[in-house]
Formats: C-alpha cells, sequence, structure tokens
C-alpha cells in the first residue's frame, strides 16, 4: 500500500464520520427544518426556493470547507484523491453525499418531504391530545 493509498483510506474514513457525524448533520437538519415550511409539492417552483437552496449548497460547503481544513486537507488535495482511488463504493458514497447538493430537483424533494414529515407529526400529537383529552 502507498502513502497515496493510505492517505486515501484514513481520509475516507474520516469524511465518512463526519458526514454521518453530528458535526453535520446537526446543522443540516436544523436548516431542513427551519426551511422546509415554504416547500410544496405543487409543480411550480417559486423564487424564494432557489435562494433557500443557494444558503444550504453554501452551508455543505462551509461545513466541508471547516473539516477539510481542520484535518490538514486542501479542497483541491480532496478532489484528487477521490478521482484517484479505487475504492468505487465509498468513492460513489462520498461523491454522491457531496454532489447531490447542487441537485435543486432532490433538494426540492428532501425539502417537501421533510415539510410532510413535520405536518404529520404535529397532528399526530394533536391527535394524541384530543385522544387523551377525551379519555380525560
Amino acid at each position: 500500500m502507498t502513502d497515496t493509498d493510505d492517505t486515501a483510506e484514513w481520509l475516507y474514513d474520516a469524511v465518512i464520520r463526519f458526514l454521518q457525524g453530528p458535526m453535520y448533520t446537526t446543522p443540516l437538519m436544523g436548516f431542513i427544518d427551519e426551511h422546509c415550511v415554504i416547500f410544496d409539492n405543487e409543480e411550480e417552483n417559486k423564487l424564494e426556493f432557489t435562494g433557500v437552496h443557494d444558503e444550504f449548497r453554501s452551508l455543505v460547503e462551509t461545513l466541508l470547507s471547516d473539516f477539510l481544513a481542520e484535518v490538514g486537507i486542501m479542497p483541491e488535495e480532496f478532489v484528487e484523491i477521490v478521482a484517484n482511488s479505487v475504492h468505487m463504493q465509498l468513492n460513489s458514497f462520498v461523491l454522491a453525499s457531496i454532489l447531490t447538493v447542487d441537485d435543486f430537483c432532490q433538494f426540492k424533494a428532501m425539502m417537501v418531504k421533510r415539510n410532510l414529515d413535520l405536518t404529520n407529526e404535529v397532528l399526530e400529537m394533536h391527535r394524541s391530545r384530543a385522544k387523551t383529552d377525551a379519555n380525560s
């Protein structure tokens, strides 16, 4: 195994832990929960969706850049390591996790789904409370 392979292996492990960990997921979920309320399932997109998508991309870019700086890897070096990696399964996970951020359709679908999930949670809480009140 070469030094490049060792670096790639170490970097993949670190990136995967980061992408699945709270330092990445907590700010993203907070952003999604805060902004999903404006997203609906209508075919026509609202102009404000684009602004929110831009903010989301910026957040992801900042989180990833800060992480790479923390571990001492330049973004260009990260791209080169990913591009030259022989770990196709890891490569596709890392790329899918990062590159799908740019896909507006996937972003909108995620935001619509989260809006529906939160709405359903609220409705379920109201049903439970109504049932509890009725039984009291």
